[in-house]
């Protein structure tokens, strides 16, 4: 009785109605937001790989490896990427696929989960990006552009110096008329289509989607300019790249938090983390593109600018322990990783060289860095800010800044 007239005309239904008034359905293959999808492919994919020595590695996500054979590949929905030693290698595991899944190969490789990668062997690099996607998703947006372009994806705060209390904290609580709900809808249409971007290809949009994502339930007016500015600075960098260069595979992280620069005096952390040189090979290993780069409000509230700091480590950290496994899993041991931060404080908390005072709350949640960095896990270190990549994920940083520093962390198709 629940099903429109149409449906039951179209299948049939009456047809199939038992005398108690239910239809009895039997799923062969999947169905779309159904919750458990997820984990009944994996328990199946499980169950249909293992009698031919394929398994799960355990403390990764996501990533498998065989037996015997050197063979390791990771599975990200349906799709699959392999690294592989031998062709027979690759043609076993497609083999022991064919027989339960159809598939399609692409051995170049230059393809995966929405992301185009250029490969150049020769001068040691490869380019990954996704061609299109922007254009066309501010073109379902229904985006209009404005004349002149934005460089900078979020409004700026900026300090006034010479006045007390000239530090960067949150703005006022935010008055403006709530959106309606269709206004609403397009709000979160906006964040969602490019939070994938922003995580994969342009992560300089992270701290601009972190913030509209933060209001999105209940948007205001002030919430429409920011997407509507986001939207902008896209259109302006339409098509931009990563560049990661062939390295010794360590992974580095460098973290960073801005105390009490969010709504509700929560502060905001970040983490850029890169595989580059070993560290015993020199001091300063070159940058290399993001893998990864984390921008989130912390939960908390947090009582110093030195707390935020060590909560950024202690954040960063925790993201970088099933990276370490993942990365020795496919040949590349790693030595202690190192993380750079610019508060000479968190840091003397990690080695445990400062006198606490009222700073004692830090142990409930924070001591879990000492261990590990006992364990020789993690070589925390101090640098100038001005050292510091993370730094760009926290705040909000004037136009200039951006057109500065764009360069380092993400490039343009034409500004070559």
């Amino acid at each position: 009785k629940h099903f429109p007239d149409e449906i039951r005309k179209r299948y049939k239904l009456d047809e199939k109605v038992t005398k108690y008034g239910h239809i009895i359905i039997k799923i062969k293959k999947g169905m779309y937001g159904l919750k458990q999808a997820a984990i009944l492919a994996y328990d199946n994919l499980k169950r249909n790989l293992a009698p031919h020595g394929y398994r799960p590695i355990v403390g990764t996500t996501g990533m498998w490896e065989h037996e015997t054979r050197p063979t390791k590949f990771c599975v990200c929905v349906d799709d699959f990427g392999i690294k592989y030693f031998s062709k027979d290698d690759a043609q076993h595991l497609m083999d022991c696929l064919g027989q339960n899944y159809k598939y399609t190969t692409d051995w170049k490789g230059k393809n995966y989960c929405g992301l185009t990668m250029e490969w150049n062997y020769e001068d040691g690099y490869v380019d990954v990006s996704m061609p299109g996607y922007v254009p066309s998703s501010l073109q379902r947006l229904q985006h209009v552009p404005e004349k002149v372009p934005q460089y900078s994806p979020h409004v700026h705060t900026p300090i006034k110096y010479g006045m007390k209390g000239s530090r960067q904290y949150a703005n006022a609580p935010d008055e403006t008329p709530l959106l309606s709900p269709t206004e609403t809808k397009h709000i979160q249409s906006v964040t969602g289509s490019f939070l994938f971007y922003g995580r994969a290809i342009d992560y300089t949009a992270l701290p601009a989607l972190n913030e509209i994502a933060s209001a999105q339930a209940k948007p205001r007016e002030t919430t429409k300019r920011k997407a509507q500015q986001l939207m902008d600075y896209m259109h302006t960098y339409p098509d931009a790249f990563l560049r990661f260069y062939a390295s010794d595979m360590i992974l580095h992280i460098e973290s960073d938090a801005a105390y009490l620069v969010a709504p509700k005096a929560r502060s905001r952390i970040a983490g850029y983390f890169h595989l580059s040189d070993h560290p015993n090979k020199t001091k300063s290993p070159k940058l290399n593109a993001a893998i990864q780069v984390e921008c989130k409000t912390l939960r908390h509230v947090v009582s110093s600018s030195a707390e935020a700091e060590v909560a950024g480590i202690f954040h960063n950290a925790t993201i970088a322990v099933p990276m370490r496994h993942i990365l020795k899993s496919i040949g590349h041991p790693q030595p202690p990783t190192p993380i750079k931060t610019d508060n000479a404080t968190a840091t003397g908390f990690v080695y445990d060289n400062i006198h606490q005072k009222r700073s004692k709350s830090w142990d409930m949640r924070y001591h879990w860095l000492r261990d590990r960095e006992t364990q020789q896990q993690f070589h925390i270190f101090w640098r100038p800010g001005d050292e510091n990549n993370s730094d760009y994920y926290t705040k909000h940083h004037a136009t200039n800044h951006h057109r500065a520093t764009r360069p380092k962390h993400v490039r343009d198709r034409g500004s070559e």
